[in-house]
């Protein structure tokens, strides 16, 4: 139920070309205290990663109420892709009880792909609903993106180029 919210809000950060991960912190009760979606291209900042802005906006929220932010030694994350080696080590600072991720995060990943972060602060299960989190990531990566340059000068995306390159090699290289 709670990695669905998260696939669901990392489909609205596909939609609105951002980074497709989303995230739900979930208190023991079962209650949802945050949630989040990478912001980095909209806010044009690296630094806003779904982990952070629902943080962040947890806390504001806890602020305008004069109320005290959520419990985070009492709260699990549900996260699609595994939090890089910034997130991680963010969460162990807020002192997080569990995480639970989707697909791995063989660049950056702090959870055990590159570093493992969260070993001394909070346990990981990982692989939850895989294959839809790595079918969120091929739907935003075989897109075109006129603002990087893996978009070529006639708007071509990687996958197109892919593609006729397939349909190249399938004609026996003929152009």
């Amino acid at each position: 139920m709670w990695m669905r919210r998260a696939l669901e809000l990392a489909e609205g950060a596909v939609a609105g070309g951002e980074v497709p991960v989303g995230c739900v912190f979930v208190n023991g009760e079962g209650v949802e205290v945050a949630c989040g979606a990478n912001e980095t291209n909209v806010a044009m900042d690296a630094t806003r990663h779904a982990e952070l802005v629902a943080v962040d906006g947890a806390l504001v929220r806890a602020a305008r109420r004069g109320s005290p932010p959520p419990a985070w030694c009492d709260t699990t994350l549900y996260v699609t892709c595994e939090p890089c080696i910034m997130c991680a080590a963010a969460l162990a600072q807020l002192g997080l009880r569990r995480c639970v991720f989707g697909c791995r995060n063989d660049k950056f990943g702090g959870c055990g792909s590159i570093l493992s972060l969260h070993e001394a602060a909070y346990p990981c299960t990982e692989s939850v609903r895989e294959a839809e989190a790595v079918d969120l990531f091929r739907r935003f990566y075989d897109r075109a993106n006129v603002r990087t340059e893996k978009t070529d000068k006639a708007g071509d995306s990687r996958a197109q180029r892919r593609r006729r390159a397939g349909a190249a090699g399938a004609r026996g290289g003929a152009s």
